[in-house]
């Protein structure tokens, strides 16, 4: 089986990380994409718990039989290295083809990450290529560059709105802007 890892904060997941994955998948023909918030990461802060951004991925994916909440950084314990979390899901599904997904501007300071010439030992790096990025050439054994549309929507603009109370309707999946309001989030 060939399965997408896309990892991330998702505070909050919104409709562009959904969209831009469907197009990854459907490009590269994965049979499913794990969504896997990031339990204690190491380049983030000011997040809301780590329940309420899976409960959020969870309702953002349920529709999408190939889109799947895994929360085995969670499993795990320990601060959220990608290397460590690419090990264990290497040995969670030793029969698939691991893809690790990651944007561009990702791809711009993977140099911060720990050991990153080490993740195409456990995976495909897949790099989704922004219309306004670049990708400068770097020494990585197996890469994928997809071209993906724009979708001008992030996480932090969205809490941004949301603590000067505008909407962002339209800009989650509607399950997941009726979770934020009932919960109160980012407020």
């Amino acid at each position: 089986m060939k399965l997408g890892i896309w990892g991330g904060a998702f505070n909050p997941i919104h409709i562009g990380h959904i969209l831009t994955i469907e197009e990854v998948r459907e490009k590269l023909k994965l049979d499913k994409v794990l969504f896997i918030p990031t339990f204690n990461p190491p380049h983030k802060n000011e997040l809301i718990s780590y329940r309420h951004r899976c409960k959020m991925v969870k309702l953002a994916v349920k529709n999408n039989p190939y889109f799947e909440l895994c929360e085995i950084e969670k499993e795990k314990g320990g601060i959220s290295w990608t290397i460590n979390t690419l090990k264990a899901l290497q040995k969670k599904y030793p029969k698939d083809k691991l893809y690790l997904i990651i944007g561009s501007d990702q791809y711009s300071v993977l140099d911060t990450w720990k050991k990153p010439e080490a993740l195409t030992d456990y995976a495909k790096l897949v790099i989704m290529k922004r219309p306004w990025s670049t990708i400068k050439s770097r020494t990585v054994k197996s890469m994928i560059v997809v071209d993906i549309t724009q979708v001008d929507i992030a996480s932090k603009n969205i809490r941004k709105d949301l603590k000067q109370g505008k909407s962002i309707k339209y800009k989650v999946p509607e399950n997941v802007y009726h979770y934020i309001k009932e919960n109160k989030l980012y407020k």
